[in-house]
């Protein structure tokens, strides 16, 4: 049997925001959610979402202030629900958030992929994004109330990004 998914992609709402710690995958990351979602808010950042079935099942963030600021926004937190992966919703996610970045002025986007993950790595390669160095970073954060830290040794890549008219 084959399960077809209508898929609905669209700017973060608080009301979303419980829903994209994936019950239990990322609840460590709860106030960094909320702090993405309040610089969108102030029109720092984009939070783009893949929703089905009123359940975020994958999303991207734009970061307009890392990275270098409106001409090359910071892509992170690429995320597509595991179940569901593989099946275009990433791809989708990405051209959208491209689309998004360019109207805003992009010229360039740039990323960290974890070293790790050759997956992921080899997803940004197809839509042509190309490794400009590296970055090892301790990332601070809190969780109720308690400080955390992790490490996050990333390769970085950047994509030149066509125009609006050219890309679609």
């Amino acid at each position: 049997m084959i399960i077809q998914l209508s898929v609905e992609f669209r700017l973060c709402a608080e009301d979303d925001l419980p829903a994209l710690e994936w019950m239990g995958l990322y609840t460590l990351q709860r106030e960094i959610i909320r702090s993405a979602f309040e610089a969108q808010q102030r029109g720092e950042a984009l939070m783009l979402l893949a929703i089905s079935g009123g359940f975020p099942v994958g999303q991207v963030w734009l970061d307009f202030t890392r990275g270098g600021g409106v001409k090359r926004p910071l892509l992170w937190a690429m995320r597509v629900f595991p179940p569901l992966q593989g099946r275009g919703l990433g791809s989708g996610l990405m051209r959208r958030a491209e689309a998004l970045a360019a109207s805003r002025g992009a010229e360039e986007i740039e990323l960290g992929v974890e070293r790790d993950n050759e997956d992921a790595r080899r997803f940004y390669e197809r839509f042509g994004y190309h490794s400009v160095g590296s970055s090892v970073n301790e990332v601070k954060f809190m969780f109720e109330g308690h400080p955390m830290q992790m490490t996050v040794d990333q390769q970085i890549m950047r994509k030149r990004l066509a125009s609006l008219e050219q890309a679609y």
